[in-house]
Parts: C-alpha cells; structure tokens; sequence
C-alpha cells in the first residue's frame, strides 16, 4: 500500500470532516437541531448513510449523529518515517470521506446552494428506476465517474465519445486547475443528459459522492437488500458493497494533475484521493492519466485497486480490462460514431441539414417478412435523391423498408423488429429519431452530413443491427429507401393497411392461446408561445421544429424555476379546441384534455380544459425573468446565412488560414467542399472588379473546418454585399438599435424593391426623426432621405382620422438595415413577431418597447396605452412586458388592439424603466400622480385562495396572543379572506404577516408557507370567456418537463399530456407485458429465439393449479430455481396471494386500500400523497427488490386494461384511485375496457388526487358516486 495515497487520503478525510462539522454546526446554530435535511424526491433520506450505518437522517440532528461515526472512523495520520500496510486505515478514511461528503452535498439543498446549470445534482428515485431498465436489458454494462478535467476539451470529447461507444455511463464531478470535464464539454457543444450517459454531478470533488449514492441505491432498490437500523448496519454494509462490486461494474477515472500540489508529487489534491479511497470499498478501482503511485494487488477490487500513468486515449480500454469488464462493440461501415449513450441526443434546427417526417413532409418505417428467393441480403436501394442534393436545412420525404428472410422468421416478429429501427437509428452520432410507423421524424445534423454521412447509412446500420442482434431468426436483410416524392405514396399506403392488420390480429392474444410464458430476469396547437427561463417565448411549433429548448419556466411548489425538457411530442390534432380568454385579454388555445392548474379555495388543482369555467383562476407569472440573459448579441447572427461576405480584411484571413492548413486554395477547395473557382474568385483580394463572393453560411462551415471560432471571426465582419456593398459600423446590438427597430415596427415599415429593399419611418415630431436618423449614421454611415409630406386621411373599418400636423418621412435605401430588422422579427408586411425581441437582454427589451411606445402610443390619466393593429402583436407585448416585470391588459377597439398598463404601480415601473424620447409623451407621463389613497391595494396582485384556510389556522390557533394587539387589516376582512369570499392582496397579507410576527412560533408551518407565498413570483388571473373553435392542422404539440411536469403556455401553467435484483422473475404473458412496460410476449419469444442464454427463457405452464388466481406447476418450479429458492409460488393474476416481485423498473404500483375495499394505483411520475399514506418512492421501497408483497404489486400502464388484470380479486371494478395525469394517458383504453364489462359509468367513479389524497376524503368520495366496490366481497 502507498505511503503517499494513504497519507493524502487520510488528510483528505480529516478535512471534510472537519468541513462538513463546521457547516452543520453552523447550521443548527441558524436553524435548530429539528431542521429537516434531505434530497429532494428519494425514500432513502441520505442513501449511503442509511445503508453504511442504517441511520435515517431526518434532521440536522441525525446528520451529527452520522458525522460523529465518521469521526470514530478516522485513523491517525500517517508518519513520515514508520512504515505501515496502511490499506485498512485508508479504506476507513474512505468511508468517512463518503459519509462526511454526503452530508455537505445534502447541506446544499437546505442552503440554496444545489448545483444548477449543467450540473444535475441528486438522481432521485423517479430517476433511478427509469435509468433502472437500462440496467436490467443491458443497455448499460457500467458506469465511471470521470473526476476532474482532460489537458484539452478535444481530449475530454473523445473521452466522453469513447465511453458513450461502449454504452457506458459516464458521471462527472470535481475539477482539476478550475477546469472541470463537463465544463470542457459544454464549451464543445457537447449534449449532457440522463438520456446520453453523460451526467454532471457537481464541480466540486465532494459531489462525486452522488455516484456511489447512485450505486448504493441500485443495491436497494434492485438488490432487494433493506437497511435494518444501526445494530445491523455492519452486515447490511458489506452486503451492499459485495452487491456493488459484484454487481454494478464501475470504476474511477481520476483526470489531470492538480497545479496545487504537482510540486509536492502527490499530482492529486487530498480530497480527491480521500474520495477514490471510498470508491474502492465498494470494489471500483481507480485509473488515471497522471502518474500517481498504484496499488496493484487484487483484494478490495476484483483486479487491481489503482492504475496510474495511462494516456487518455487508451484508458477506457484499460479499464474495461481492469474492471472485468464485457463489452460488445458492433462494427457499423458508416462515417460517425454510435453506440447507446447517442441515443437521446438531440439535433436542433440550426444544427440540422436535412429532416423527414414532423410536420414538413411525410416519413414512415416497415420492417416486412419475405420468402428467403426474394430477399439480396445487404442490398441497399435508393429511390430518389440523396440528402447531398438538397440545400442545408430542407426537408424531405422518406419512406424506410426493411425486408428480412430466415428460416426461423415468424410474421410475430415483424413488429418487434420493426419497433427496434428507433433504437438502431438513433444511436449513431449526430442522427436524432423519434416517433414510428407513419408518425417517424428523423434529423440528420450538419456535423453527421460533413463527416460524410449519406441515407445509405441508414441501410448499413439497419443491416449490420439486425444481423448482430436477430441472426437466430434472420438469415437475410435489404433496405429500400424512398424519397421520390411520387413514388413513396403507394408504398405509405401499403403500410398503413399493414399496421392496421397487425394490430387486429395481435390485440387477441389471450394466455390461453399459448402453452408456455416468457421470463424476464433483466398537448399545444400551433401559434401558442411557451415560456424559457430568460423571459423569452417561442411558438411551440418552433421550439419542436429546432428542438433547441432545453429548459422552460415551471412552477414548483410556491414559486416559477427553470426545469429541463425531456422529451418533445407530435400528436394528432383534434378539430376543435378550447380557447381560454382571461380578464386582462390574454388568451391561449388548448385541446379539451390539456390539464391547466387552477386557484381554488381547497387548494391549486388541475383541471382539464372541458372542465374550466368562466370565473375560474389561473395561474401566471408577475415576472417571467428567472435568468438573465446578459450576452452579447451579434449583427450576424441575426441575419440571412444567404448575405454574401466582402469584408477584405476579413476574408484575407479566411485565405491566409486556408493556405496554411492546405498549402493551396485548390486543395483547400476540395477538403472544403467549396467550388474551385468561387473560392478562388472570392479570396482575390484588393481587386474591385466584380466577382463571385461567399455567402455566411458558406464562411462559417469554412470556419468550422478550420476549427476557427466562428464567435471570434464574426466580429471581423464589417461588409456585406446585399445587391451592393454595405458597411456596419457596429456588429453587437445595442440600445439605440432596438429603439430604431421599435420605431419601424410602429411607424415604419420594409418595402421590397426588386432584388433590394428599403426602411421607410413617418411621424409627426420632428426629434424622433432626427434621432432616428443620428442612429441610422451611427451604424450604417449613410443619412436617410427626409422629406415631408401633407396630413392625411388615416381610415380604419369605421374610423376615419384627419391629421392635423406635417409628417415626415425618412427613406434608408440601405438594404442591410432592412435584413436586420427582418432578422429581428420585423416583417416585410408591417407586421412584427416578438419572439426575437423576447430573446434579448431585459435593457434591449426596453429600448424596443420605448420605440414602440414612441411611435403608437399615448398616456391617460391613470394607464400607458399602446396600439398595435393585430392581436398578436398585441400578445407580443403584453409577454415583452411581462419580461420587464410591468403587467398590463389588452383591449380590442375599433381599429385594432391596445395594451395598457394594468395599475399605477405599473405605470410607475413604465415611467422608470422605460419611460420615452417623445417630447410631448414624455412630460404626459410625468404629469400622472397617483389617486389612489394608503389603504388602496393592488386587486390583481393577489395570493393563492389558500391562503385564507391558512390565516385562518393561524388566528384560531394564536387567538388569546391575538386579543392583546391591534391588526393593521380589520376582521371584517380577515374573515372574507377566511371564507373565501374576497382574494387577498399581496401588500395586505404583508401588513397582516407583519403583525403576527411577533405573536406566532418562528417554525410555524402556516405561517411559513404565507410568507412562502407572499414572497412568490405567482400571480392569479380569472378566465373571461371560454369558447370552442375550429383547429384545421394535422397535429398539436406538447413537451415533457422533469419533475415539475408544467410549462408556460402565453404565460400560463399547464401540464404535461402525459439484471439487478438477483431473486426477481419476472413473467411475462400474452395479456401482462413486463412491468417495465418495455417487453410484451412476442418480444420475449423473439429476444430468445436470438439469444438462449439471454434475460428471457420460455417457461412451460405445466399443469393449471388454479385458473382464477393464475397460478400453473411448471411456471412454480420454474420460479424456485431462478430465484435461489427464496420464491415457491406465483399467482400472475393474484394481488394478494404470491404476487408477482419486482426489480425496481416498475411503472405504476398497485396496492391495496382495505378501508376501501379496492386498490389504488400510482404511477412513477407522479410525487405527490396517495390515500395510503405514502408516496411512489416510499412504495416503491417496499416492493422492488425481488420480494413478494402481498397487497403491493409494480406492473406496467399496458397491463392496468388487461382482462387479467388482478383478476382474481376483482380486477378494474376494484380500482377506486390514480392520479389524474395516469387516468388521462390511459383513458382511450380504459374506457373501451369499462365498455367490455358492461360499466362504462365507472370511469366518473374512480378518484383522483383532484377528488381525494386521504382515505377518509376517497371513502367519502366513493359513497356518493356508490362505487360498486362497496358492495363487493370484502378484500381482506
């Protein structure tokens, strides 16, 4: 054992502890010894505690207790000249590493100090079990935890490439010299995600700790091993760490050398070798790239413990081979990395080159039996054009055929292969699929077409899958790819015949039909903005369109955050929807099932668009700014890619790069792509002659080749040629260039001249046009045309207005002020479009808005006021002012719309933030005062109605305190509030929480959520008219957001539509998929005809023991010996007696509610109480694992509509519980399957979360909708 690793893993132990000491007793000096302490969702309170010392840490309490056995665990240091086989006291210095680590990572979530950003913190239990599948079919053979940061970012993406090839997951955390490997990798563009194996911690070394939390869990929740208190925590710790080393194949790559202490030769901090101290408990060896001393005899770890001095090119490799490691790596002929960690990538519209399918065309996948004479095994034919035909992001269409021939093919098998085509396709590099059938939408990124990627690949991939993965039941494949947009149609038609005909004849399977199971041991329309974190909107059509949006503005409990999206949904578009007018004139349009949460005096509660009433109150933002967007924005970026460059200083760069890469402009040509004589035409500089030039997009792919900055060589840029050459004098937009733009959108407009185009801006005063003209100047160097012109007529409909003052008009006939304005949003047809605008930083906001102001706007009394011609502008700048924090209302008039300042405080933040450069508006503004006296109160800035139950717990329970002083709100008013007559104003609720201060306990939870509430960013807004209207697109869109599961829809909340356990079996039968909900029967039957010694096995049903409960000889003896004896008996269609078990990977449990008479189920998904008294997570604790527990059952969503399903106890009649969102996603299903029975009312009587969360509320709900489960035979 190294003297110099034990010694620095022995200091680094003594130093968190001591650090994570000074921050709890910090803490319990602010907060008491009862504060509560925790990660967020998880059942297992702090995981690797629990299961090391089988404490449950509630509070900061606990905490102490666990740090004062981590204490008792440090070793003495070690001494310089007295050698010692330290191995024992390092490993102990480990585990106090670990515990003191989890405790300081924890301590950042009570302290507001998770880590955000690309850093994902915690993985909490929803998490986990879905990650889970990926861990029961071998998705995932591994994972590493990648601690601190590569030489160079190229180094640190083929790290991250290399292990994503192999599938494994890669965890991130720590630093080396500041630099962390996920930060190099977002400096790359580098997607991190869950769904791309590559998942950053945290950048601090303690948060590497979340990885072996993660592994600790895996044991738990899939080993079927359960922490059994303090007294036993020495045998169910090694158990745990016997299950991981023997189980969860992990490893550390310890990276780089850390500057702080290089000199000292120890090239690693001590916390970092305190922390790879504690992995190699668990049986992970440590490598890394640095020359650190090693431990190479096997003991702790299956080979050896420390691997150093390994080049970074070969260290995953390395420690495949250390770890033990097995790998299966299948060669593909195609030009880009693959493997399953490229499976969730995304490719966004900027980065894509071509797509099919979505809404832009027409794309389907068949994969068809054939005759083996029919099929040329590895023919891959082309109908139509390549994807090198087409220009940079266009769109296609694409039909995919698949035919295959073997000699052990059976037409069942067809679907199962076919639904694989996602999956195969998607796990190259730089492809993004989604959907199948007709429904498909595949991405193919610029980076993927430049590395040569061509749709043949699609056939070689499909080819060599299916070949490596089917070769038992297939002998051979071809592949026919269509494009033609003609000849796809007969081909499409075909399919949809054959989809339907599959789905006839496989929806009849029943468990009688077969002889022997399978084991198994392993919504928004279009036009409708969504709201980002920066105050930004985009059309939900675009954010899907460029998959970009990667997090959205959510509600979380009090208050709005940012929240990841997860996945994007295309779904088939009803012909009405619902449109929802508020009380300020806002308004969006949902489908009828679209849940929106609503402000009632129970509480906040969704309800579904058909169930809103006029009256009801929604839930909106007062500000829609989480996080700033401070950056610069670049001229460039918003202009045509099109734009020819002809800035001579800039492309003598561009030629002098070229040469020294190349040596030639010929042969930089052909490496470039690029033809011979535009380059060499383009690049002639100092000649004036015309010539042939390069447009943007054309240099950035050139810069991109050359691994130029395109963010650096932009700013080079300062002439383009639109029809001729035009100078900028500024390439970052600033405040007086929105300004200008907000006067065009309002007084001006673009008017197209042929190939060129000019801005035009008219006004009455005289300043303005001046000012716009010193602005034009200033960026382009040309003075506009002014001249100036009668009054007119303006006339409307019905109005008809006589100017009064002489206009003047100014002319740009400068084509590049036009294409930034249109860049911007500013369309050619005097419309505008505030999506661009919404993007920018709030002070360029600003300045558009006091343009907008200036040109088409006037002040009351009492209101700033703002006309726009169409509503949609008029959207536009309610939200751009929503951003601005200033809420306002729209009106329609007579010849348009107008948008108002909502009260005088609005008006105020109007006159301040963006006041005017109006003359005569400027001094109406200044002359408002306000009318209002001290006790007027803000009616639309209010709090949530349940406010008033909780003040009214409070006066109830300080009601003797409460005599003795004086309330600043009369009770009058108190009472109203109470009883939900009137809602509570925000600055009322402060004089009243002010009062109480002094009178109620400082812990009070009432009184902490009233100033939670108080302090939110959450604003309410009453539903004014609700209408139905014709919707004529083929689809409507929706987004799934993590953990939150809402977004913004026009400034509105709304929701989502929505082996390891060694002693588990799961069976699997024509009517019971796995509970995953990932494999049906004829997966299984196919997954074993390929592989024999796979996860799935058939199993003889044998004799039938009992037809009712499911219970069958063969199926029992099978069950004894796949799970060592601890299972003798299964009843597949019994809750109560020999349930099925389950790993962990569940989708929904089911249990059972005596006082009820029925059984509840809840779905992953959802966190919050259930009417057991228990939440998912907890549930899911005491089912998976691989143990029978009576009255609990994990199933998959497919099976809840079984005629099997529990149908030994009743079956669907039993259930009297789900949440609201699983209700919805199966709805269609279940109630075709309430109509089979004969019961189609029971759907109104099954409850929700809406209905009841308690079982006193659920039994009062099922007795007056006389659910039939009351009359029913008693459960137990």
């Amino acid at each position: 054992m190294s003297r110099i690793i034990a010694s620095a893993a022995i200091r680094g132990a003594y130093k968190y502890v001591k650090e994570a000491e000074e921050k709890l007793d910090r803490l319990i000096e602010e907060k008491g010894p009862d504060q509560t302490i925790g990660f967020p969702n998880t059942a297992y309170y702090l995981p690797l505690i629990l299961a090391l010392l089988g404490i449950e840490v509630k509070t900061l309490a606990d905490a102490k207790k666990a740090l004062k056995q981590a204490k008792s665990l440090l070793p003495p240091p070690v001494k310089e000249k007295l050698w010692l086989p330290y191995l024992g006291d390092t490993l102990d210095a480990g585990i106090a590493t670990l515990i003191a680590e989890e405790i300081i990572e924890a301590l950042k979530y009570l302290t507001g100090d998770e880590p955000k950003g690309i850093w994902l913190g915690f993985t909490d239990d929803a998490t986990l079990r879905r990650q889970g599948i990926k861990l029961v079919d071998g998705r995932m053979p591994g994972f590493a935890a990648c601690v601190g940061a590569l030489p160079t970012n190229e180094q640190a993406v083929e790290l991250a490439r290399s292990l994503q090839e192999k599938n494994i997951l890669v965890f991130m955390a720590s630093s080396t010299g500041g630099k962390s490997m996920a930060e190099q990798l977002a400096e790359e563009g580098i997607e991190m995600s869950w769904d791309n194996f590559l998942v950053p911690y945290g950048k601090d070394t303690s948060a590497a700790v979340l990885a072996l939390n993660f592994a600790v869990r895996a044991a738990l929740t899939f080993g079927g091993i359960k922490p059994e208190g303090p007294e036993k925590a020495r045998e169910i710790g090694r158990k745990i760490l016997l299950y991981n080393k023997e189980r969860v194949h992990a490893f550390v790559l310890a990276l780089g050398k850390d500057p702080e202490v290089s000199e000292s030769g120890q090239l690693l901090t001590d916390e970092k070798y305190a922390t790879a101290a504690g992995a190699i408990n668990f049986g992970f060896p440590v490598l890394s790239d640095v020359d650190i001393p090693q431990i190479l005899p096997t003991g702790i770890c299956t080979y050896e413990h420390v691997v150093s001095g390994i080049p970074p090119s070969k260290i995953v490799n390395k420690a495949i081979e250390v770890r033990g490691l097995e790998i299966k790596v299948t060669e593909i002929p195609i030009p880009v990395p693959y493997g399953a960690g490229f499976e969730g990538e995304r490719v966004r519209k900027g980065q894509m080159h071509v797509e099919f399918g979505g809404k832009r065309s027409v794309a389907f996948e068949l994969l068809r039996g054939r005759p083996m004479d029919e099929v040329e095994d590895g023919k891959i034919q082309i109908i139509g054009p390549d994807i090198d035909s087409v220009e940079e992001g266009s769109a296609m269409p694409l039909g995919i055929l698949v035919e295959v021939a073997g000699r052990n093919f059976s037409e069942d098998f067809e679907t199962v292969l076919e639904r694989r085509i996602h999956e195969f396709l998607s796990c190259a590099n730089g492809i993004f699929h989604m959907g199948q059938r007709a429904i498909a939408w595949i991405r193919i990124s610029k980076e993927a077409y430049q590395k040569g990627f061509r749709l043949r690949h699609f056939g070689e991939i499909l080819i060599a899958k299916i070949h490596d993965e089917y070769s038992r039941i297939v002998d051979k494949v071809q592949v026919t790819l269509i494009t033609d947009e003609e000849r796809i149609k007969g081909p499409l038609e075909e399919a949809k015949r054959i989809y339907h005909e599959r789905d006839e004849r496989l929806g009849g399977m029943t468990d009688e039909d077969v002889d022997e199971f399978y084991s198994c041991i392993l919504c928004v329309p279009e036009k409708e903005n969504i709201i980002l974190p920066d105050g930004s909107f985009q059309s939900v059509e675009n954010l899907f369109d460029e998959a970009s949006c990667e997090f959205v503005l959510s509600l979380n409990s009090h208050d709005f955050q940012a929240q990841p999206v997860e996945e994007f949904f295309l779904n088939p578009a009803p012909s009405k929807l619902i449109k929802i007018t508020l009380s300020n004139g806002n308004s969006l349009s949902l489908t009828p099932n679209h849940s929106v949460l609503v402000d009632r005096k129970e509480g906040l509660k969704w309800l579904k668009t058909s169930e809103l009433k006029t009256g009801d109150w929604l839930i909106c933002p007062l500000t829609t700014v989480i996080e700033p967007n401070v950056k610069n924005f670049y001229v460039i970026d918003f202009l045509s890619p099109e734009i020819k460059v002809c800035d001579e200083k800039a492309l003598s760069f561009l030629k002098e790069s070229i040469l020294k890469r190349y040596g030639t402009l010929s042969r930089g040509a052909r490496q470039l792509g690029i033809d011979y004589q535009k380059l060499y035409q383009a690049l002639r500089i100092g000649e004036t002659i015309a010539r042939r030039r390069l447009s943007l997009r054309e240099v950035r792919s050139i810069c991109e080749k050359l691994t130029i900055s395109w963010d650096k060589f932009k700013t080079r840029i300062k002439e383009l040629e639109i029809g001729k050459r035009c100078r900028l004098n500024k390439n970052i937009l600033d405040e007086e260039f929105l300004y200008l733009a907000g006067l065009v959108a309002s007084d001006g407009c673009i008017i197209k001249r042929g190939k060129s185009s000019f801005v035009q801006f008219t006004n009455t005063e005289e300043s303005l046009v001046d000012r716009f003209s010193k602005i034009v100047y200033n960026w382009l160097g040309v003075s506009p045309k002014i001249y100036e012109v009668e009054p007119t007529m303006s006339i409307s409909k019905k109005v008809k207005v006589r100017g009064k003052k002489k206009v003047f008009v100014c002319r740009v006939h400068n084509p590049l002020l036009g294409q930034i304005l249109m860049g911007l949003g500013i369309r050619k047809d005097k419309g505008w479009n505030g999506e661009k605008i919404s993007s920018l930083s709030s002070g360029l906001v600003t300045s558009f808005i006091r343009g907008i102001f200036d040109g088409d706007g006037h002040v009351t009394k009492e209101h700033v006021l703002i006309s726009t011609g169409g509503y949609r502008e008029a959207q536009h700048i309610h939200l751009l002012l929503k951003k601005l924090g200033i809420s306002s209302y729209i009106t329609k008039t007579t010849r348009g719309y107008r948008v108002g300042t909502r009260s005088f405080n609005d008006l105020e933040k109007f006159r301040s933030l963006i006041s005017s450069h109006h003359p005569a508006k400027l001094q109406k503004m200044e002359e408002v005062v306000s009318h209002r006296d001290k006790n007027h109160v803000i009616r639309t800035d209010t709090v949530p109605c349940l406010c008033g139950r909780l003040i009214g717990n409070l006066i109830e329970r300080y009601r003797k305190k409460l005599r003795i002083i004086k309330l600043s709100v009369d009770y009058k008013t108190i009472k109203n509030w109470v009883e939900g007559r009137h809602r509570i104003s925000r600055e009322k609720l402060k004089l009243l929480l002010d009062d109480l201060k002094e009178v109620v306990d400082s812990h009070d939870q009432d009184y902490r959520e009233l100033l939670f509430w108080y302090n939110s960013r959450v604003s309410f807004e009453r539903i004014k008219s609700l209408r139905e209207v014709k919707y004529s697109r083929p689809q409507v869109y929706n987004i799934s957001v993590k953990d939150t599961h809402n977004y913004l829809v026009n400034g509105v909340v709304v929701r989502n539509c929505q082996s390891y356990a060694p002693n588990h079996v799961c069976i699997v039968t024509p009517e019971r998929l796995g509970l995953c909900g990932a494999y049906t029967w004829l997966d299984c039957k196919a997954s074993y005809q390929l592989n024999p010694h796979g996860p799935n096995e058939p199993v003889k049903k044998g004799r039938c023991l009992d037809p009712v409960k499911g219970e069958w000889e063969g199926v029992n003896e099978y069950l004894k010996v796949k799970s060592h004896g601890n299972l003798q008996r299964f009843k597949a269609y019994s809750i109560l007696e020999d349930p099925m078990t389950s790993c962990g990977c569940f989708e929904c449990i089911v249990a059972v509610l005596p006082e009820a008479n029925g059984f509840m189920i809840v779905n992953r998904e959802y966190t919050g109480m259930t009417p057991i008294g228990m939440t998912f997570s907890t549930m899911a604790g005491q089912v998976g694992g691989g143990i029978q527990t009576p009255g609990f059952l994990g199933i998959g969503k497919v099976y809840i509509t079984s005629k099997k399903f529990i149908s030994a106890e009743g079956g669907i009649e039993r259930v009297v519980w789900m949440p609201d969102e699983l209700k919805e996603e199966i709805r269609e299903r279940l109630e075709k399957r309430l109509e089979e029975i004969g019961k189609p009312e029971l759907m109104d009587k099954i409850a929700t979360e809406k209905d009841a969360t308690t079982s006193e509320e659920l039994l009062e709900f099922l007795k007056k909708k006389n659910h039939p489960v009351l009359s029913m035979p008693p459960l137990m």
